[in-house]
């Protein structure tokens, strides 16, 4: 398994200046590949490669040789993320001269507390601040590829790591979560995680926001840069922790399976006012569910994908179609009042057991595992 690590550059004004020529001169040729793309409708890296790599390095004589190569990689694998349909056309994308830069374990090592990086001036070495959490990794996991990325003056080091491959367990309990805005996750053991507070938190930067456009003015502007990605980096922090709670949660319990919600095309059943159409489309389940994945791999717990239809409206005990208000869950056939969540989250339970196993009940909805 992978993991990722970002390492704080500790550089002089020069190096950071070789970079930045780097950072441009990596774009430049990112985007001369493009038109290969475009025309031969390829991004396969070893048939785009033989298309344009003389082409690259005659026009851009200052990027060393393994560098296009990582620059026609880049672009492959941004074009492989769209997912292009054969009937589509082949769209036209550019990079930015504030792009990251990709580095392969030719252009680029670590030894210690030093890394050396290749720049188009030459290479340089520079030093990276690291935490426990950092160095812990560095002496487990074996280096792979990386980024270079430029925050504002501050440049990191996303290094990718690899790890032994965790045993997934094979005996245990299912355990299931359900995801949501009001509570952004409630487990079938009954935990829940509210999301009031960042609901709060995620309507005032959207109000502030909302102001400052509005204004207009050059100080609105440099005011609206600085808040830029707060509430992203919030909101990204709190599933991190949830996800971890989560995880720990379903350890406790000896669970080696976590049973999730398939919320795929979601976004296109939502609706309601302009507000809550909003609010409810920065709602990052997705990033959550995500996290739960990698951390319950890294714990040897597989993760179930089961189609959420009717779970919140059927009753736990009975099967039966019951009413939702709110946070209440109200039966009318066996009169049982429940969270409305737990409830969820237990039927959820029941899904991921008639998938795993074959002594579960059967007068459940259908299901749909990826």
């Amino acid at each position: 398994m992978k993991r990722t690590i970002a390492l704080k550059l500790n550089l002089s004004q020069e190096q950071s200046d070789a970079l930045l020529e780097t950072q441009k001169v990596f774009a430049k040729a990112c985007n001369q590949a493009i038109s290969f793309v475009v025309e031969n409708r390829c991004w396969n890296r070893v048939a785009l490669h033989h298309l344009c790599y003389y082409h690259i390095r005659e026009n851009i004589p200052s990027l060393g040789s393994q560098m296009v190569c990582n620059a026609i990689k880049k672009v492959c694998s941004s074009y492989k993320v769209l997912k292009i349909k054969k009937s589509q056309n082949v769209p036209t994308i550019k990079f930015k001269n504030t792009g990251s830069v990709h580095y392969d374990k030719r252009t680029y090592s670590v030894k210690d507390s030093i890394l050396s990086l290749y720049t188009v001036t030459g290479r340089i070495k520079c030093e990276f601040i690291t935490g426990d959490f950092q160095r812990e990794y560095l002496e487990s996991g074996a280096v792979k590829e990386a980024e270079l990325v430029r925050k504002g003056k501050v440049w990191f080091f996303n290094l990718v790591l690899d790890f032994p491959d965790v045993e997934i367990k094979k005996e245990g309990k299912i355990f299931s979560v359900d995801v949501g805005e009001n509570n952004l996750a409630t487990t079938s053991n009954g935990t829940i995680h509210g999301g009031g507070k960042l609901r709060h938190k995620r309507d005032v930067f959207l109000a502030r926001r909302a102001k400052l456009q509005s204004n207009g003015s050059r100080s609105a502007k440099r005011c609206l840069q600085r808040v830029s990605g707060r509430e992203r980096r919030h909101v990204k922090e709190t599933n991190h922790i949830i996800s971890k709670q989560i995880v720990m949660e379903a350890v406790e319990s000896r669970a080696k399976i976590i049973v999730l919600e398939d919320l795929t095309n979601i976004r296109k059943r939502i609706k309601g006012n302009k507000r809550m159409r909003s609010r409810l489309h920065r709602w990052a389940w997705h990033e959550l569910q995500q996290f739960v994945e990698y951390k319950a791999e890294a714990k040897g717990i597989s993760v179930k994908y089961v189609n959420p239809a009717y779970s919140s409206q059927t009753c736990s005990k009975c099967d039966s179609l019951g009413s939702r208000h709110k946070h209440l869950f109200k039966c009318s056939n066996c009169g049982s009042y429940q969270h409305s969540d737990c409830n969820a989250a237990i039927n959820l339970l029941k899904l991921g057991e008639s998938v795993v196993s074959s002594t579960a009940l059967v007068n459940v909805p259908m299901v749909a595992v990826s």
